[in-house]
């Protein structure tokens, strides 16, 4: 069975050359893909259509690569006005990542136009919803995923041929081990109706899910190279030997 790896990359600064350095030795662990985490910059100033380009050409040959501004209220590290992210976003957009990751509850109108621009510039997009605090029952997560589905149809206007790029994200906390089985059974039943979804559980409890959620048709998981983006994020190379493991007792 086939599985994807993500790595996630804070970016801290704006120096290219170190910059460079970091991707490489991301890139050497060999991942299916690149997550760009961009809330982690010191001055969101220095995001500029020329830094993202040359940034992005040290990746996105080798793999794909997802565009990251992650919301402070979704664990993102910056506290800035939701104009200004705006701004960011579209710029992220603009500069043509595979993929760019924005929120589920992102306002109306700025969610309208992140979709309409992503789709005019081939960028494909994943909705996401991350709790902190706890995981959902199925049944209320399940609502939730056919009604943000209903919006993109019907507020948004995504034909079947736009609704089968998209992936959804739902990210929850366990508080027991019991609560991994949700985003588990998410992944299983979401990706039989042929809509790509990520879903496991953060926290040190939550790893079991973290693991075997790519075996349950969850598009990725995440590991991690130096330094963790998440609560219970692991390390890509324990992450695979344990995949590895896991594939051969099945």
């Amino acid at each position: 069975m086939k599985y994807n790896i993500c790595v996630p990359i804070p970016i801290k600064f704006a120096n290219i050359l170190e910059l460079k350095s970091i991707i490489a030795k991301s890139l050497r662990s060999d991942p299916n893909l690149i997550e760009l985490r961009y809330d982690y910059i010191d001055d969101v100033q220095q995001i500029t259509q020329g830094f993202l380009n040359e940034l992005l050409a040290k990746v996105q040959l080798k793999i794909p690569v997802i565009f990251t501004f992650r919301n402070h209220k979704e664990g993102g590290k910056m506290k800035i006005d939701e104009t200004i992210r705006f701004e960011i976003l579209k710029t992220l957009v603009l500069s043509h990542p595979n993929y760019l990751d924005i929120e589920m509850n992102t306002e109306k109108r700025m969610l309208g136009e992140i979709i309409n621009l992503a789709n005019q510039n081939d960028v494909n997009l994943i909705f996401s919803y991350h709790n902190f605090d706890k995981t959902p029952s199925y049944e209320i997560v399940s609502d939730q995923i056919k009604n943000f589905l209903d919006r993109l149809r019907e507020e948004y206007g995504l034909d079947s041929q736009k609704m089968e790029k998209i992936l959804l994200k739902m990210i929850f906390t366990a508080q027991t081990f019991e609560d991994n089985l949700i985003p588990l059974k998410l992944c299983k039943e979401i990706s039989k109706e042929n809509i790509k979804v990520i879903s496991f559980c953060m926290g040190t409890l939550g790893i079991f899910s973290r693991i075997l959620c790519v075996l349950n048709g969850s598009f990725l998981t995440y590991g991690s190279i130096d330094e963790k983006t998440a609560p219970g994020q692991i390390d890509i190379t324990n992450l695979r030997e344990a995949l590895n493991v896991l594939q051969k007792i099945e």
